[in-house]
């Protein structure tokens, strides 16, 4: 029971990662808030876990800085944040950019990623220190053309969660990096069917072909991902803060 007695909150809890992470940190013994923008769905995962929920939208900053109020104020503060929320979509050349999504997909990936992150790390200070687990993209390595809104704007947030790490780490808060894999569920199943009507391969083909450009030549599954994310914010990370660490199963 590596987190009993602390309170994680994960924000973008849908069925994926999010979900496993709620898991992981319940099976660990944590009190769970889970957030999410769709409440009907958010109440169905928080029964399922055990958890909190507590309905928020990234791409508003007041809903941001309340959710994290309604997590301290119901749980008593906050020692662990996960932040899987993410705005994709688009899939446009920069050419044909449509800069109000762009706006919007900083509302979400940046800035609303790192208010959580702020109100949530001045809880954690008061507690006496805290971990915040941020998921990144491998798009923001390899960066696939008519992606650039959600990839730039990734790194974006990449780049101010290793800045993060270094003005955290004296109040002994703890800030890192989760990069996935391609990653099975839903979303992975409708990029391989699309690529198939475009290629003419089947979507198990597609998938085979895209698992062999990994080293262990398969693609990962959300609760790899959660383990991942279980790893960093318990006290067997205590030393590790400003790292990116990827769960790509070996992706080139």
């Amino acid at each position: 029971m590596e987190l009993a007695g602390k309170v994680a909150l994960v924000v973008g809890a849908g069925p994926g990662i999010g979900r496993a992470c709620a898991v992981a940190f319940r099976r660990e013994g944590a009190e769970v808030a889970v957030a999410a923008r769709r409440r009907p769905a958010l109440e169905q995962l928080a029964a399922e876990v055990g958890a909190h929920a507590v309905p928020a939208d990234l791409a508003d900053v007041g809903s941001c800085r309340a959710l994290v109020e309604q997590v301290v104020e119901r749980l008593g503060g906050v020692d662990v944040v996960v932040n899987v929320a993410t705005l994709g979509g688009a899939r446009t050349s920069v050419d044909e950019a449509d800069w109000d999504h762009w706006r919007r997909s900083f509302e979400v990936n940046v800035v609303g990623t790192l208010e959580v992150s702020r109100c949530a790390a001045r809880s954690m200070a008061a507690r006496g220190g805290g971990s915040i687990v941020q998921i990144s993209t491998f798009g923001t390595h390899s960066m696939p053309k008519r992606q650039a809104s959600y990839t730039a704007t990734k790194q974006a947030m990449v780049t101010a969660t290793l800045t993060l790490a270094k003005e955290l780490g004296p109040s002994n808060i703890r800030v890192n990096i989760v990069t996935p894999g391609y990653t099975t569920g839903p979303p992975l199943d409708a990029l391989f069917a699309a690529t198939a009507a475009r290629s003419g391969e089947t979507p198990a083909e597609v998938s085979a072909r895209m698992a062999s450009t990994a080293s262990l030549r398969r693609h990962v599954d959300p609760e790899d991902l959660a383990e991942a994310v279980l790893f960093l914010a318990s006290d067997r990370a205590r030393n590790i803060t400003g790292v990116e660490l990827p769960v790509t199963a070996g992706q080139g």
